[in-house]
């Protein structure tokens, strides 16, 4: 994974998912990310790509809800202006379990663990709260 910082979108999987959400016209590609997540299994590896992607799009959940990460790229912004609106509330408790299970146990957490950073994890609570 490249990675330059602990923010949801300072990785290259995250900056890749942003290109995809810039075509989305009815939040698939935001369910899509989320819902990988959620089809992993309890017993199975959650890749990092995987978790990367989930946090981002739980992000722009979050953002969507008018409260927005000061980190999101222009064409998440854009997006968000164009099409805010999509987020209901089964997407927001899909981005909640899909981050919930990425903070339990996925290869991201782990990853950041064996850096021994500090940034991730008080990230990834404070964007739980901001699903609530």
């Amino acid at each position: 994974m490249g990675a330059w910082g602990a923010g949801p979108f300072e990785n290259d999987d995250a900056g890749d998912w942003v290109w995809e959400l810039e075509d989305d016209t009815d939040a698939t590609v935001i369910t899509a990310a989320l819902g990988a997540v959620i089809d992993t299994g309890a017993g199975e590896y959650l890749e990092a790509g995987d978790a990367n992607n989930a946090v981002a799009a739980a992000e722009i959940v979050a953002s969507a809800r008018g409260r927005r990460h000061p980190g999101l790229p222009t064409e998440a912004t854009v997006w968000l202006d164009a099409h805010a609106g999509l987020v209901d509330r089964q997407l927001i408790d899909l981005a909640r379990k899909a981050v919930t299970r990425v903070a339990e146990s996925s290869e991201a957490r782990d990853l950041w663990d064996e850096a021994g950073d500090t940034e991730w994890g008080p990230y990834i609570a404070d964007l739980i709260t901001r699903l609530r």
